[in-house]
């Protein structure tokens, strides 16, 4: 019991470690998970179309009301830049640089610039020296811009057609519009987008190491208290299934829940009752067995020696006026069939032993018995025994049975001249016949006595049979046939 104690708990922390398990790397998988969406997030087109969107609401109209004079009002739409990128986290306001295309650009840092149809630089934020302000804008000098100008020229008003990510580089452009609805020019935004995929992975390692411990503690919890009521439950059922291996079928597991444990206490106890019922019926069974045997045993023995014993008391009643000395020697004769019997009586309180076979083997006890048999009868018997050896003791008990019982129906019923007795050994069967010279019978009618059938009771139990030859006027043949191979005998007590 120890033992099967020992095995759930090792169950019990096997089902904690588990949970702390899955909690740590469930906890890492969301992690990396998140850091991937973000990666995507930022790769992908919604941040510039984001970006554009919120730059045609917000700074657009502003500046459609003075591109719209003529000539463009370049000091207000300065001013409006100024004014936007005042909000850090659109457009820093550091110093000058010489190429957008080389920006180190933050969350607050970019450029800005204003063209018109024809594409004039008109102002730009900050200023920078490859874009002088009142000339030609070169789009073509930032990678994929061109393309986004020519459409916003063209009239297209769908945001995310007019932005893209590129090389790192978010780009935007919005159409600016005069009073008619006229593309009167544009405003362009580019703005870097550092690589932030190594920063992220560092911050998903710092707040794995401090989540982690957190976490595997919640996950020891809830697994270890799910794991002790799983094991508390097998435990039941543990000690319910060695009270039932010990035969008391007075326990049942008490477990209302429906999950599968639930379901298989309750099967358990079901097959538990029922091995009850079954024991009880086959210790009926056994009774029954116990007392058919005892009835055969002692048809086969006690009641043929005091049929013995009754003819030699009926030949002493005989001689006794005329031959003193005879019916004093069947008296004699008479006395030792009686301690026969009460050996047998003895015997068969203790397992219906045949006496004749203690501490003999079947082919000497057959002999002796076949002598006290003639002497009684006073029928020669002659008996012959071929390769004789050592064969289980419930088998030299079956066949003994089976030659009293042939022996007691020779005296009974043949009036017979002379038996002949053939015990022979083989390598897989032990074989008895046993033959009389009387005036025999028809098998085939019934016999209505208990002899006969419990013979072929005797060999069938051990895997083998009584076959009966006889004829009226041409004597009986009884043959026996015991298999050896198949009997687990228990040896020779």
């Amino acid at each position: 019991m120890k033992r099967n104690i020992f095995s759930l708990r090792r169950l019990r922390w096997k089902l904690t470690f588990s949970y702390t398990l899955v909690t740590v790397v469930a906890l890492l998988a969301l992690e990396l998970l998140v850091v991937s969406a973000v990666v995507a997030l930022l790769n992908s087109n919604l941040p510039p179309t984001l970006a554009a969107q919120q730059v045609r609401d917000g700074l657009a109209p502003r500046l459609e009301e003075h591109i719209d004079e003529t000539p463009p009002d370049v000091d207000a739409l300065r001013a409006e830049l100024a004014d936007f990128t005042g909000e850090p986290e659109l457009l820093g306001t550091g110093p000058q640089r010489d190429d957008p295309t080389s920006l180190e650009v933050g969350p607050g840092g970019g450029s800005l610039f204003v063209i018109d149809e024809e594409r004039q630089l008109l102002v730009s934020a900050p200023e920078l020296q490859e874009f002088p302000e009142g000339e030609r804008f070169e789009a073509g000098s930032v990678a994929g811009l061109a393309p986004l100008v020519e459409a916003a020229l063209a009239g297209e008003e769908s945001s995310r057609r007019l932005s893209a990510n590129t090389g790192g580089r978010m780009l935007t452009v919005v159409p600016l519009e005069d009073d008619d609805g006229r593309v009167a020019g544009a405003l362009v935004g580019t703005v870097r987008v550092p690589n932030l995929t190594g920063a992220l992975l560092i911050g998903v390692g710092i707040s794995a190491i401090l989540l982690m411990l957190p976490a595997a503690l919640l996950g020891t919890l809830f697994g270890f208290l799910t794991a002790w009521g799983l094991t508390r439950r097998l435990r039941r059922l543990a000690r319910a299934a060695q009270r039932w291996s010990g035969g008391d079928f007075s326990v049942t597991v008490e477990d209302r829940s429906r999950d599968e444990l639930g379901q298989l206490s309750r099967e358990l106890n079901t097959m538990a009752a029922e091995l009850e019922a079954l024991m009880q019926t086959r210790g009926e069974l056994a009774t029954l067995e116990t007392r058919n045997r005892f009835a055969r045993d002692l048809h086969d023995s006690v009641k043929q020696q005091i049929f013995a014993t009754s003819l030699q008391v009926a030949a002493a009643r005989a001689l006794i006026r005329d031959n003193r000395d005879a019916a004093e020697a069947h008296l004699a004769q008479a006395e030792e069939l009686v301690r026969g019997t009460q050996k047998e009586l003895n015997v068969l309180i203790h397992e219906m032993r045949p006496a004749a076979l203690e501490g003999k083997g079947l082919a000497s006890a057959l002999r002796d018995y076949a002598a006290a048999w003639s002497r009684g009868s006073e029928i020669p018997a002659e008996v012959r025994v071929r390769g004789e050896r050592e064969t289980p003791l419930e088998v030299e008990q079956a066949v003994f049975r089976v030659a009293q019982e042939a022996l007691a129906n020779v005296a009974k019923h043949s009036k017979a001249t002379g038996v002949q007795v053939d015990l022979s050994y083989g390598p897989d069967a032990l074989t008895l016949e046993v033959a009389d010279d009387g005036r025999g019978f028809d098998p085939g009618k019934p016999s209505g006595g208990f002899g006969l059938e419990s013979m072929g009771e005797r060999m069938r139990g051990l895997g083998g049979y009584v076959d009966i030859e006889s004829a009226p006027g041409a004597g009986t043949r009884v043959i026996c046939f015991c298999p050896l191979g198949g009997v687990m005998g228990e040896g020779r007590r």
